[in-house]
């Protein structure tokens, strides 16, 4: 409630904010505004009321930045086990339930016996997300997991797999999270925010015309589309985004008018990973970790997987990195809170313009992709994906861009392991950025 007192005060506008502003930094009005060149946008060094261009949105409402939580931000800290072994990956699996983890990504690498590596876990406490190498796994997985803890699983198929009978049968009878749309892995081939979105836009589309084509409707076949996102070294920019992919796929699902609420809102996993850590100056990825996570869970996001720095290191993960990352994630939950308040910048005039920014930038380009036939598209996203990526090795190597224990303030005492061969996707390398000034 406003005190009396500040009645008797005038408001300020925004354009006497600006002259005050202009007078204290001597007229250099190129202090006003950051551009930005990696997110190919420029932003404001100051927000004002006058600029506020929407009213903050209610849970459940359109524009769905604020997602369906209503009193709370509770994220899952998880992790991802690749399965070679099915009793090792099950006893890494229940030594990380011990360890405050309460979603678990298992990727399967074909013929895995999942009696073995799901012996003792408890699913109806836990989210868990499968991927199948080979869709003829599923049933066998089913079977395992049962039918009362289906509601608590996803998977990660895609809509090329919907060619698959024993999948479309999944999908038909239990309209559960099937489909993952893959923004993470463009995200670490150098994609900046606005590109990843109108990715994962495109993608999300054309699943959910497919699956409507199945005969579903446009509520059933919602509530088949996961998205898994990456997460960027934009502290701010990185919370719009998370806020910005509810208000895209609710603007995307408005066209085929859902009959229910739900149906606007979307889930999201986030993945911290690779592009700017070291192995060389291994703890200075603590604080990049943990300023990503923050950015992550400020955003909203329903599932957070913090991979471990050397996850991708020729010596593989270690047992310490592994555990650094569960508590990064429990730390911000029970202890500093960031679980207690729904959408904690909402209402932040530079998190809601920021908001709308890259919304209407990432929309712009959604619809400029789509339009395109999907021959075009590939070679269209590889041109911008590989020249954002240049951009970014271009900053780094010319100190324009600061990474502590990269390209600034290096360990003198180097660590003796190396990263592996990075992957690729859609014929585009993931980016790793020390491996390009050494």
């Amino acid at each position: 409630m406003t005190q009396e007192w500040i009645s008797e005060f005038n408001p300020a506008s925004e354009e006497q904010w600006k002259l005050q502003l202009l007078k204290e930094l001597k007229g250099d009005s190129s202090k006003l505004e950051i551009q930005n060149k990696l997110e190919e946008f420029n932003y404001s060094t100051f927000y004002h009321s006058d600029r506020q261009k929407k009213q903050l949105s209610e849970s459940n409402s359109l524009p769905i930045q604020r997602g369906f939580q209503k009193s709370t931000n509770h994220w899952r800290n998880g992790i991802q086990l690749l399965i070679t072994n099915e009793k090792e990956a099950n006893k890494k699996a229940l030594q990380a339930l011990m360890q405050g983890c309460d979603f678990i990504h298992f990727i399967s690498t074909g013929s895995t016996n999942w009696q073995h590596a799901l012996e003792g876990i408890g699913l109806a406490f836990i989210h868990t997300t499968f991927t199948l190498i080979n869709p003829t796994e599923l049933q066998e997985l089913i079977q395992v997991i049962g039918q009362e803890n289906m509601h608590h699983c996803s998977f990660s198929f895609t809509k090329n797999d919907l060619t698959n009978n024993e999948i479309k049968d999944l999908i038909k009878e239990s309209q559960l999270p099937i489909i993952q749309i893959d923004g993470f892995s463009i995200n670490q081939c150098g994609a900046n925010a606005i590109q990843e979105l109108a990715f994962i836009s495109v993608q999300a589309h054309s699943s959910l015309v497919q699956l409507l084509e199945l005969g579903l409707s446009i509520d059933e076949a919602a509530a088949c589309i996961h998205f898994r996102l990456g997460v960027g070294t934009n502290y701010f920019v990185e919370i719009a985004k998370f806020r910005a992919v509810k208000t895209i796929w609710a603007n995307i699902l408005k066209q085929y008018s859902p009959i229910h609420a739900c149906s606007y809102t979307c889930q999201i996993t986030a993945e911290v990973g690779w592009v700017n850590k070291s192995l060389k100056d291994p703890n200075t990825n603590l604080l990049r970790q943990t300023t990503e996570a923050m950015s992550a869970i400020i955003g909203g996001v329903d599932r957070l997987i913090i991979h471990p720095f050397d996850a991708c290191s020729q010596h593989g993960t270690s047992e310490f990195s592994q555990r650094m990352v569960l508590n990064i994630s429990n730390l911000l939950q029970d202890e500093s809170y960031f679980s207690a308040v729904a959408d904690p910048l909402g209402g932040s005039y530079a998190i809601e313009g920021l908001t709308e920014d890259i919304s209407i930038k990432s929309w712009n380009l959604f619809k400029q992709m789509d339009a395109l036939p999907e021959i075009n598209q590939k070679l269209k996203w590889k041109e911008l994906v590989e020249n954002k990526a240049k951009q970014r090795i271009d900053l780094i190597r010319t100190s324009e861009s600061i990474l502590i224990g990269i390209n600034k303030f290096m360990n003198l005492q180097v660590e003796d392991t190396n990263w592996a061969k990075a992957n690729s996707f859609k014929n585009m390398n993931f980016l790793r950025l020390e491996t390009e000034i050494q």
